[in-house]
């Protein structure tokens, strides 16, 4: 009463202005709401689909999970309606569409669901998130530093990180020759020494100092979830240009301020010193460069110019972080199920072994090709756990779904659940089960296109998925030929992920037990 009794109150421009708001944000909720209804799309409903976008955004629930939650509720169909809030987008059930919509349809869904930042503000200007011509050109310039010529060169960096941790290891291992140890923390050390000399060129010396390692730490929050972001995404499920109220933020501004800091010595010192060391910051100071002489552009600020120093950077943080999380934990989650697999590990190091003694302890670059074993386990473990289980895309122009009238309309977002078609029985048999064989070359043909996609599928493959599976099996080799996996008293026996990651990653340590082979 007391409310009807102030709008009254009110001038009747006032009410006038107050009556017309209301009522179109009830037509545009009611219209936005209804949309899948209308277009006889089966949909799940806004309510629940509001409490998956709560869930997520206080992190009551992972986006796997609720992911997980709308996959099983559309049983039955091959793609169905949902609603990040206000806001209608699709997700896809049936793999065999995920070619057709992202390869085949890659015009129309050529960019990411991510708010666009054209100044690439808060390390928002890579890869990941870059869209339209800007994100083309990038990639173009970068694939060259992904050639078998380049993969060959950083072999060798990752055989030397790797020795470094064996050496760390057989020092442990000197007394009793066992040791039980934190295999999560180790191996994330690995990976940032490998990924920090590949990236930036520099020595992060994570596995013999790792409490000094800033450069570890501050990476590691650029995957976490922070209330910033968490605000953004909710914003952007409003509206998309309500999230640029707030700048991108993978990680704080201190860690901002690290990464552009760090990127800029390294910069600053390769600029001095005329290095030639072909890493991906120097790749990109090298096509920045070529901008600047063919434009001859008067602002590094200029809108065409796409390797500013903000993108550098913000690239260099794309590098480091999916260099680190997405590589330590898949070998962590490898050597968990070959620790509780020991017929697995055994038949992994038998392979292993022969082809070792052939080349001298010293496994080469061609060499990986040989151990096929090794490229089955590392397969059925991106299967069981995909660092990133979901993809996202948005319609970038309206998109037909083939052999039906229902239209994808421009701006929608599109969801493929990636995690759920690799666990749902419909496509692997007895999906918690650890089975190396369903990659074997008997059986990898009966896989269905689009039921495995760990690195996503179309124009927007992951660039670096040859770097990370080297990366991968070269500290499975190190460990598997040297030391015996054993499950210990402080190893758990089912994995708690943590909601605070964009990838799947096990919360808390990951012990084992690692006894040196005779």
């Amino acid at each position: 009463m007391e409310l009807l009794t102030s709008i009254l109150s009110l001038p009747v421009n006032s009410v006038l202005v107050f009556t017309g708001a209301a009522l179109f944000l009830w037509y545009y909720l009611q219209d936005q709401l209804s949309y899948w209804r209308k277009r006889g799309v089966p949909y799940i409903s806004p309510i629940k689909c509001f409490s998956f976008t709560m869930a997520q955004t206080l992190r009551t629930k992972s986006v796997l999970e609720t992911t997980k939650e709308m996959y099983e509720l559309l049983e039955g169909h091959s793609y169905g309606g949902i609603y990040r809030l206000f806001r209608p987008a699709v997700i896809l059930r049936d793999p065999g569409m995920v070619k057709e919509w992202l390869v085949k349809g890659f015009p129309s869904f050529h960019d990411r669901n991510s708010p666009p930042d054209k100044k690439a503000r808060n390390l928002s200007g890579n890869l990941f998130t870059l869209t339209g011509d800007r994100w083309h050109t990038v990639r173009t310039k970068l694939a060259p530093a992904f050639s078998s010529a380049k993969l060959k060169v950083m072999y060798q960096t990752l055989k030397g990180c790797a020795s470094d941790v064996n050496a760390h290891l057989q020092g442990l291992c000197s007394a009793k020759g066992e040791v039980e140890i934190d295999i999560k923390d180790l191996v994330s050390r690995y990976a940032m020494d490998v990924i920090g000399a590949c990236a930036l060129g520099i020595q992060c010396n994570a596995i013999k100092d790792p409490e000094n390692c800033q450069m570890r730490k501050a990476v590691q929050q650029i995957f976490r979830i922070n209330w910033r972001f968490s605000l953004q995404i909710l914003l952007s499920a409003i509206h998309p240009k309500l999230a640029l109220l707030f700048s991108l933020s993978r990680g704080t501004s201190e860690v901002t301020k690290f990464l552009t800091s760090v990127t800029k010595e390294a910069m600053d010192v390769k600029k001095k010193a005329g290095s030639s060391r072909k890493d991906f910051l120097q790749i990109m100071m090298s096509a920045g460069d070529t901008e600047i002489e063919k434009r001859k552009l008067k602002s590094a600020e200029d809108e065409d110019f796409v390797f500013t120093e903000n993108v550098i950077t913000s690239m260099i943080g794309l590098f480091l972080s999916a260099g680190l999380d997405p590589v330590a934990t898949t070998v962590t989650f490898c050597l968990y199920e070959l620790a509780y697999h020991p017929e697995i590990q055994d038949r992994l190091f038998q392979e292993i072994q022969p082809v070792r003694n052939e080349c001298g302890d010293e496994i080469g670059f061609e060499d990986l090709k040989k151990l096929q074993y090794l490229e089955q386990v590392v397969n059925e473990t991106l299967r069981k756990y995909p660092p990133a289980g979901v993809l996202s895309r948005k319609c970038t122009e309206s998109f037909q779904i083939p052999d039906s009238s229902v239209v994808i309309e421009k701006g929608l977002g599109l969801m493929i659940p990636a995690a759920c078609f690799h666990h749902d029985p419909k496509y692997f048999p007895d999906p918690e089960k650890f089975n190396p064989e369903r990659f074997s070359k008997e059986n990898i043909g009966n896989i269905v296109p689009g039921s495995y996609i760990p690195f996503g599928e179309g124009p927007r493959f992951c660039i670096a998925n040859r770097l990370a599976l080297m990366d991968v099996k070269t500290m499975l080799i190190t460990l598997v030929s040297d030391y015996a996996l054993h499950p210990c008293a402080r190893t758990k026996n089912h994995f708690e992920f943590d909601r605070e990651t964009f990838t799947l990653n096990p919360k808390g340590e990951v012990w084992l037990r690692l006894k040196k082979r005779n």
